[in-house]
């Protein structure tokens, strides 16, 4: 009984110490904003640690185009600032709406000058504005990005239609 005793006394062999610092508190999920840019012929998801803002300061953000960081890691967008101007966006269960400023007509280039910069035959602007909207919605209703259909307007007259986020080539994520 002796040797119990004596054993118990001394514990199990760690001796005591001081306060220990333990680092920064663990902080779970950080939510984000994901915008799509493009590289090369595809678009990529980037992550901006913006927990949900609104569908249309969603898209100012994707509008005001890559970071310098983003730059340098090769994305541009096919958006154009000054023509591409989200003039209203709306929203519903699992439809996105969005109104782009009318453009007037753009002349034809001369056969000889190759497409005018910003050509529209490489659908990756709308791209950028389909899986942007569909993710910013998907995100705050809790459904997958590609259950949402984008249709976009610009102006009164043209109508380019619905969209899927699945219909845009992606760089895998």
């Amino acid at each position: 009984m002796a040797v119990f005793m004596l054993l118990v006394a001394t514990g199990c062999g760690i001796s005591p110490t001081g306060v220990l610092d333990g680092g920064e508190p663990a902080v779970g999920f950080q939510p984000t904003t994901r915008l799509y840019f493009v590289s090369g012929a595809r678009l990529v998801a980037v992550s901006r640690p913006l927990p949900l803002p609104s569908l249309q300061e969603t898209l100012d953000l994707l509008m005001a185009g890559p970071t310098a960081a983003e730059r340098r890691r090769g994305l541009r967008t096919g958006l154009d600032p000054e023509d591409d101007v989200v003039q209203k966006v709306t929203s519903d269960a699992a439809q996105v709406h969005i109104s782009l400023r009318e453009l007037p007509p753009a002349p034809l280039p001369a056969p000889s000058e190759g497409p005018p910069p910003g050509d529209r035959t490489q659908p990756l602007w709308l791209g950028q504005l389909t899986c942007t909207a569909a993710g910013a919605l998907a995100a705050r209703s809790n459904i997958a990005a590609d259950a949402v259909t984008v249709t976009v307007r610009r102006g009164k007259r043209e109508r380019s239609g619905s969209f899927r986020c699945s219909e845009f080539a992606r760089a895998p994520e």
